[in-house]
């Protein structure tokens, strides 16, 4: 029996995750300071500020599956390099541009590298992470992810407030440069290094690779439910993530910090469950994962609507808290699955297909949040979507079984054509 060895001896994933924490708590710094140099500095108007996470969501949308075909087939260490410094000087430029457009072009150009990135990232993880330690690799690397984004806005905006959003740009930019230095000194174990792309001298077609990209996805049960609730999930989400101040405002008309606090309790939530997942070894039972992180999100989202100025603080932290474990569930399956169910040589193009499905989801779901609360208000609108949540997320718990069979037929024939083609090419 294989004895197991702690994942912060390996040094390669260490050398990731410093790198990761690096450019991700940077990236939060430079969000907050985007968006006071904006809103501040150059007294830009709410459209146009309002076209900031759209250059954030829209390289993802366009490019993402076509990052996972390219991930797939190149080194992806050099592509998570690559992508690190050039974000890093797209970063240093925006410290010097004197106009709002410009600003959202180079966001725009910095994010499509980070598109690109991420495929490769994913990938990569699992060639210098052990099989039987991804769990543990996704629910550490989930917690950074959960971290900064409670942390890293705090920081950030403390550091604008205290110097300038230039100086916490040039950070973002530094972190960059810095991530991609650090990359350089992971070192792929022998029979990684030996490995050649999956798809050496463009034997395989780029289309031909993307269409397979899809095979996986489709011929597998469990990673078609998996993006099924992953969208309905993620859309519900967006579709009243923004109009939480709208609620709190009519409910709560003088306690405008409410908001702040209930997203931080959100984060807060998702990272204390996402801790407590790093105890397992694997997920067995996905319906757990995201039946349950429906059901919560539901209860919180319904419960808001239950809210009204009697209510005491203590009930709307804890219904925040509540949807924020759902989310840590929800987020750790989807990563963990990417990791695990895919064969390893498509787990960039798989990654791909699902972070372009769910960065749609991002325009798409406050438009239509946006559109249901002008029909029926924002209390019906809340209590709508809560209701559908937890009725989906009470579905995926007792029909698990039968909406995650294990076992495609149809799969396991792809993976297995495809790995008899990738070793003949070899």
């Amino acid at each position: 029996m294989k004895q197991k060895h702690s994942i912060w001896k390996n040094r390669n994933f260490v050398t990731f995750f410093s790198a990761n924490a690096l450019s991700n708590l940077g990236n939060w710094f430079d969000f907050v300071a985007v968006l006071i140099l904006f809103r501040y500095t150059w007294q830009a108007d709410p459209l146009l500020i309002a076209l900031i996470p759209v250059m954030y969501a829209v390289p993802s949308i366009l490019l993402g599956q076509f990052a996972g075909v390219f991930a797939d087939r190149r080194d992806k260490l050099k592509i998570l390099v690559y992508s690190d410094w050039m974000r890093g000087i797209l970063t240093l430029v925006l410290v010097f541009t004197p106009f709002p457009f410009l600003a959202l072009a180079l966001i725009f150009l910095r994010n499509t590298a980070g598109a690109i990135s991420l495929p490769a990232q994913q990938g990569l993880l699992r060639r210098i992470v052990d099989e039987e330690a991804i769990m543990k690799a996704v629910t550490i690397n989930g917690s950074l992810f959960q971290l900064v984004k409670v942390v890293g806005p705090l920081i950030g905006g403390s550091l604008t407030a205290a110097s300038s959003p230039s100086f916490s740009i040039a950070i973002n930019g530094a972190s960059f440069l810095l991530s991609g230095v650090i990359l350089l000194f992971i070192r792929p174990n022998k029979e990684e290094a030996k490995e050649k792309p999956e798809f050496p001298g463009g034997t395989v077609g780029f289309w031909t690779s993307w269409k397979e990209g899809w095979s996986y996805v489709l011929t597998s049960r469990i990673l078609t439910a998996s993006l099924l609730y992953g969208i309905v999930t993620t859309l519900t989400i967006q579709m009243i993530d923004a109009q939480f101040v709208t609620l709190f405002s009519e409910i709560f008309p003088e306690r405008a910090e409410l908001t702040g606090w209930v997203i931080s309790a959100i984060g807060i939530g998702s990272l204390l469950v996402v801790l407590g997942l790093n105890r397992l070894d694997e997920i067995k039972k996905y319906g757990w994962f995201f039946g349950t992180g429906s059901l919560l999100i539901g209860i919180m989202t319904g419960g808001f609507s239950f809210l009204n100025t009697s209510t005491i603080l203590f009930v709307v932290i804890g219904l925040g808290l509540l949807g924020g474990i759902g989310n840590g569930l929800a987020f750790t399956a989807v990563n963990y699955l990417i990791q695990k169910e895919p064969p390893k040589e498509a787990i960039g193009r798989v990654s791909g297909i699902v972070d372009s499905t769910l960065s749609l989801l991002f325009i798409i779901g406050p438009l239509l949040g946006g559109l249901l609360i002008h029909q029926f208000g924002v209390t019906t609108a809340f209590k709508i979507i809560g209701i559908g949540l937890i009725g989906i997320g009470s579905v995926g718990i007792v029909f698990q079984n039968i909406i995650w069979k294990q076992g495609s037929p149809e799969a396991d024939e792809i993976g297995k054509s495809n790995e008899v083609q990738a070793n003949s090419n070899a």
